[in-house]
């Protein structure tokens, strides 16, 4: 059990805490490409790290991620007109472009040179196979992209999903790395003479006391559960864990699953789940034919 000290260390991610400094130095998914559909559209709204954000796309298609008020009156960004390759808000009609400079004062007489020294807080955003990332961090040059399997293939071989769970990202993402509470929260019920032997479930449910190894890797932990299985043998349930909140939860037949899945914080409260991957029937296909025979 983790002390209240570290509960909190582990859990607060707004600006100048440990964790929300940590995660800050990383690409960050911050919303699909489907929420931005067309240049000029909408803004949107977007909460990251307990910070309220303006996402919109610009005349040129490029993605920009901007603080919410104003830096002028304090004027929500979000009811800006996007047009001509930037956001304009409606209270003094101050323009942003997506790096956050003030590009059109029109409020201010056409010799001024004011606008040169305003800029709202911007994030640089890169969209890669459907997903908007986002780096909120203090580096001048950002880091690369992470490389996630299911975030680099080809059109149309991946799917990806968002949810807003209400509870901190630990909490969510401490459920996907605990491998043991499958026996008991999803097979509870289930007996051994129930399941089909040497099945997954089987294993699962005739020694619901799985035994752990954690290896120490560079973009992260592996870990494994082991049970004992036929005699000489154990079933492994593999999965891993990659900074600073994604996972790789265990697959059924080993090279077969491509997933990943990411605890985004929100806020101190609320975590945005994302799941990246390959669709189950492709999956379905590809294991079929893998079987000997």
């Amino acid at each position: 059990m983790l002390t209240s000290e570290d509960n909190e260390l582990l859990c607060r991610v707004g600006s100048g805490t440990p964790m929300g400094d940590l995660i800050r130095q990383y690409w960050i998914p911050a919303l699909l490409t489907s929420e931005l559909p067309e240049p000029d559209g909408p803004p949107v709204r977007v909460r990251l790290l307990g910070e309220n954000l303006i996402a919109f796309r610009v005349t040129s298609g490029k993605v920009g991620l901007i603080q919410n008020h104003c830096p002028h009156r304090g004027a929500s960004l979000f009811f800006g007109r996007n047009e001509e390759e930037g956001l304009r808000c409606v209270y003094h009609g101050w323009k942003f472009d997506c790096a956050g400079a003030c590009v059109d004062m029109p409020s201010e007489p056409a010799e001024s040179t004011f606008k040169a020294k305003v800029r709202a807080r911007a994030y640089p955003c890169v969209e890669r196979n459907d997903v908007v990332w986002a780096y909120m961090g203090p580096r001048p040059t950002a880091p690369p992209l992470p490389d996630l399997e299911p975030n680099m293939l080809a059109r149309g071989e991946y799917a990806v999903q968002k949810v807003l769970r209400e509870c901190n990202w630990f909490q969510g993402l401490e459920g996907d790395i605990d491998t043991g509470h499958l026996s008991f929260l999803h097979l509870g019920a289930v007996k051994p003479e129930d399941t089909k032997p040497g099945s997954f479930d089987y294993y699962n449910v005739a020694d619901r006391a799985a035994r752990y190894e954690v290896v120490d890797a560079p973009f992260g932990t592996s870990y494994g559960a082991y049970r004992p299985a036929e005699p000489d043998t154990y079933y492994w349930r593999i999965a891993h864990f990659l900074f600073p909140f994604y996972t790789m939860i265990p697959t059924g037949i080993l090279g077969m699953q491509v997933l990943v899945r990411a605890w985004v914080p929100v806020d101190d409260e609320h975590v945005m789940f994302w799941s990246m991957g390959v669709p189950r029937s492709r999956e379905g296909r590809e294991a079929r034919a893998a079987r000997p025979g």
